[in-house]
């Protein structure tokens, strides 16, 4: 499953949810929520059951894959089921977040990172059908994603050297290089001849790149347009 595919859900979600300002949310922008997150489902369910059965967290893999399978049924709810469901997607979100705090591998934090987009979108269509306000929600996935940032990111580094250049005779080599949990590693040499720069390190550029294996980039991209939709909820 591609990483930014539930983050673009749950922006595309949460645009439809606040999208209108305050107020409260109108039948109208329920139901294009309530689109969003069911075609998503119906698009990849098996991608998604596969990718929520590698998490390693069972209480987390167990209540993302039942909220999966039973939100394509959330119009046949009557009010006692919808508040069990609500009830579940809560405490789901809430755990997924938790064990993302807690968990020390980067493998694992990545992978559940990946599913965070859509745990959170089912709790809020579920609130917002349930009638009750799901700004928090939407705080506390821009939260769990802020952590993301803080927590998955390369191990990076400076290394120098010279070299014999007949033209500029002795020449610095600098090299700025990172490394992601996934493997991957990412480089740039920039040369000092003098006081001239000769190709000058894209540090952005090492940092992101590194990172396109993971959850990472996708999130740096988005996250400032779920903060923009807060704003104006």
């Amino acid at each position: 499953m591609d990483a930014s595919f539930w983050i673009n859900v749950a922006v595309a979600v949460a645009g439809s949810l606040f999208g209108g300002g305050g107020g409260g949310v109108t039948p109208a922008q329920l139901e294009r929520a309530k689109r969003e997150i069911l075609g998503a489902i119906n698009q990849s369910q098996q991608e998604i059951l596969a990718h929520i059965d590698g998490i390693a967290a069972a209480d987390v893999r167990a209540c993302a894959r039942s909220n999966t399978l039973l939100m394509p049924n959330i119009d046949q709810m009557d009010i006692y089921t919808l508040s069990v469901f609500l009830d579940s997607s809560l405490n789901c979100a809430t755990l997924s977040s938790a064990y993302f705090d807690a968990v020390q591998d980067l493998g694992a934090a990545d992978h559940i990172a990946r599913v965070m987009g859509e745990i959170y979108s089912i709790a809020m269509v579920t609130f917002a059908k349930f009638g009750f306000d799901s700004t928090p929600l939407l705080d506390d996935l821009i939260a769990s994603y802020e952590a993301v940032l803080n927590k998955i990111k390369p191990a990076c580094g400076h290394s120098y050297g010279t070299i014999w250049d007949p033209e500029f005779a002795w020449v610095t080599e600098h090299t700025y290089a990172c490394r992601a949990h996934t493997g991957d590693v990412e480089s740039w040499t920039e040369l000092q001849a003098g006081s001239q720069l000769i190709n000058p390190i894209d540090y952005a550029f090492v940092e992101t790149n590194v990172m396109r294996n993971t959850v990472r980039p996708s999130i740096l991209r988005e996250l400032p347009r779920l903060k923009q939709i807060r704003a104006g909820a």
